[in-house]
C-alpha cells in the first residue's frame, strides 16, 4: 500500500468526522437549556405573607406565587388547624426557598378558662383584677406557639365586689366580653360575685390583696 493512498484515507476521514460531529452534538445543545431541574436552580418568587395562615393555606399560596416552601418547627399533624408563626422573608422580597415555622396542635375545652395558677400576684399598687369565664366543654385543637400560655377571654356580664364587712367596693359593675374589672382598694379579704350576660350566676369567690400587690381572680363557671 502506497503512501500517496494511506495519506488520501486519512484525509477523507477527517473530512468525515469534521462533518459528522456538528450533527451528534446538535440534539445535546437543543435539548440541555429544556431541563426543569436546571432551570429552576436560578428561579425566585416574591416572598407572600404567610404568619396567621394555617399550613394548608400557606402551601396553596406558595404554589399560587411559586414558591418553593420549606417547613420547620413543629411536626405537621393538622395542616388545616396549625398555623404559621414565622417565615424567614419578609412578604414582597424575592427569594429561592421560603422557610416558615410551624406552630403545634393544642389540645383543649372548648371554653378556655382564665390563666392558670390564680390567685396571681405581681407588685404595683394595691389592686384587684377580676373577670368572668366560662370553662369546658368538647375537646378541641387549636395552634398556638406554647400550648400552655393559651388563656380564654372574658365574657360580658356584671360582678360586684365587697369587704370583710359586706359592704360593696364596686357594685354591679358592667362589663363587655373580653373585659377585666380592675379597681384599687385597701389590702384585706374582698369576696368576688358574679352574673354572665345569659343570666348564669358566678361566685362568691374569696380572695386576699395584699399592699402593693395586684391580684387576679377571675370567676369561673364550669359548662359540661
Amino acid at each position: 500500500m502506497s503512501n500517496h493512498y494511506v495519506v488520501s484515507v486519512r484525509r477523507s476521514l477527517r473530512w468525515w468526522l469534521a462533518v459528522l460531529a456538528p450533527i451528534v452534538l446538535l440534539p445535546l445543545t437543543v435539548t440541555a437549556p429544556s431541563n426543569p431541574a436546571a432551570a429552576s436552580t436560578h428561579s425566585s418568587c416574591h416572598a407572600p405573607r404567610m404568619i396567621g395562615l394555617t399550613v394548608a393555606a400557606a402551601r396553596a399560596r406558595a404554589t399560587s406565587s411559586g414558591c418553593s416552601l420549606r417547613l420547620t418547627g413543629a411536626a405537621v399533624q393538622m395542616p388545616k388547624i396549625q398555623t404559621i408563626r414565622a417565615q424567614s422573608s419578609r412578604p414582597g422580597r424575592s427569594t429561592k426557598l421560603l422557610s416558615v415555622t410551624v406552630n403545634p396542635p393544642c389540645p383543649g375545652v372548648a371554653e378556655i378558662g382564665p390563666p392558670p395558677g390564680e390567685p396571681l400576684l405581681k407588685p404595683g399598687p394595691t389592686e384587684l383584677d377580676t373577670g368572668l369565664f366560662f370553662e369546658g366543654g368538647p375537646l378541641i385543637y387549636r395552634s398556638a406557639p406554647v400550648c400552655k400560655d393559651f388563656a380564654g377571654k372574658s365574657s360580658a356580664g356584671n360582678i360586684t365586689v365587697t369587704n370583710f364587712a359586706g359592704t360593696a367596693v364596686a357594685n354591679n359593675v358592667a362589663l363587655s366580653a373580653g373585659q377585666l374589672l380592675e379597681i384599687t382598694l385597701s389590702a384585706g379579704n374582698y369576696t368576688i360575685t358574679g352574673v354572665f350576660a345569659d343570666g348564669s350566676a358566678v361566685g362568691p369567690t374569696t380572695v386576699t390583696v395584699p399592699t402593693g400587690e395586684v391580684v387576679r381572680q377571675d370567676l369561673v363557671l364550669d359548662v359540661p
